[in-house]
């Protein structure tokens, strides 16, 4: 067996606590499945698999082993602690500056796990209400000249943790399916501005919001930059676990909304890799771009920061990082063609927004 699909059956036993191991698993290298869940940023979730077949006593793993996975998910545990304790410091004080927000992506999502601390933190990103003028004049009140772009503006980072201040959740290229986008946001803007979770003192989306926006921001990733295993085990548990009195978009409004392609890729990875069920699916699969999508996640993982087929690595100046883009659009236009085909008028349109605001 190839050890990434390897690796990725052992993430759909870690996944699913009633599950055996997979076959083959005495063959694993720790240490480089290690490496690979860094790379994908979903080492809490390898972590529970880990656990558990240790505990079993199928397999006995070394103690180094052990110990090493042991300490970096009291890093992840730890890390998400003061990360909740800023994000609700964030949302605070935006109401008591008059602006009613949610927590998006990061710790809104690490309440959707089993566990709230098994995710790995990123930064805060925190949707507030009233448009771009309205949140861009409130940021340059406090501190001017933040860098802001079509969807959010940058704030003042607290204890090292960075803050994006969202007037848009999110954004597609094609101004059409934006137009409906930013719409369909708005229109289900209070009852996410009013999901406050008390225990740890903000709010979040609601989990029929996160259907839409959580693929919209896979999607962009997917286009622009790439995407790892944490995005697909976010949606993996908004759906596990999905109320039942929770309305679910169709495929109609997924369409209408220029999703249905991303979608039908996010569903076959969940069902046919990870084992989702299908009754818990949005939609049908879409094995053709469900390949595509899983194949961009092996290569280039999270963000797309180890992928070398086109000048991958960490570190990259902006001329290099829009020559990537442009040819993401060019490898992608086959699947996506409505997106990549608007990506680059909207690079232009943006440029002129920038200089406007």
């Amino acid at each position: 067996m190839d050890k990434n699909q390897l690796y990725l059956e052992f993430l759909r036993y870690s996944l699913d606590d009633t599950a055996s191991p997979p076959a083959g698993v005495e063959d694993i290298d720790w240490d480089d499945l290690y490496m690979f869940a860094r790379h994908q940023t979903a080492e809490a979730s390898f972590w529970e698999g880990i656990d558990r077949l240790d505990r079993s006593g199928g397999m006995k793993l070394s103690e180094t082993c052990v110990l090493r996975w042991m300490a970096r998910k009291k890093k992840i545990e730890k890390d998400n602690e003061k990360v909740y304790k800023k994000a609700a410091w964030v949302w605070k004080n935006f109401l008591r500056e008059g602006f009613r927000s949610c927590l998006l992506k990061g710790q809104g999502n690490a309440l959707l796990y089993p566990t709230p601390y098994m995710r790995t933190p990123g930064d805060i990103d925190i949707w507030v209400e009233g448009g771009d003028k309205k949140v861009i004049a409130y940021i340059d009140s406090v501190i001017p000249g933040m860098k802001r772009v079509y969807h959010h503006i940058e704030f003042i980072s607290t204890g090292k943790v960075p803050i994006e201040v969202h007037y848009r959740p999110a954004w597609l290229s094609n101004p059409f399916h934006n137009r409906r986008l930013q719409r369909w946001f708005e229109s289900h803007g209070d009852e996410c501005f009013s999901n406050k979770k008390e225990e740890w003192g903000f709010c979040t989306p609601t989990p029929t919001f996160n259907t839409i926006f959580l693929l919209t921001h896979v999607y962009n990733h997917l286009i622009r930059e790439g995407v790892g295993l944490r995005h697909v085990v976010d949606y993996y548990h908004l759906l596990n676990n999905y109320p039942a009195d929770a309305p679910k978009p169709d495929e109609k409004e997924l369409r209408r909304l220029g999703l249905l392609k991303m979608a039908g890729a996010m569903m076959w990875v969940l069902h046919n890799v990870l084992g989702l069920p299908e009754e818990k699916l949005l939609c049908r699969p879409n094995k053709r771009i469900g390949q595509l999508f899983l194949n961009e996640i092996l290569e280039g993982g999270n963000f797309g920061k180890f992928d070398e087929r086109v000048m991958g690595g960490e570190q990259e100046t902006p001329l290099r990082h829009n020559i990537k883009v442009l040819w993401r659009d060019l490898r992608f236009i086959f699947y996506f063609p409505s997106e990549c085909l608007w990506e680059p008028y909207f690079r232009l349109w943006h440029w002129v927004w920038r200089k406007r605001h």
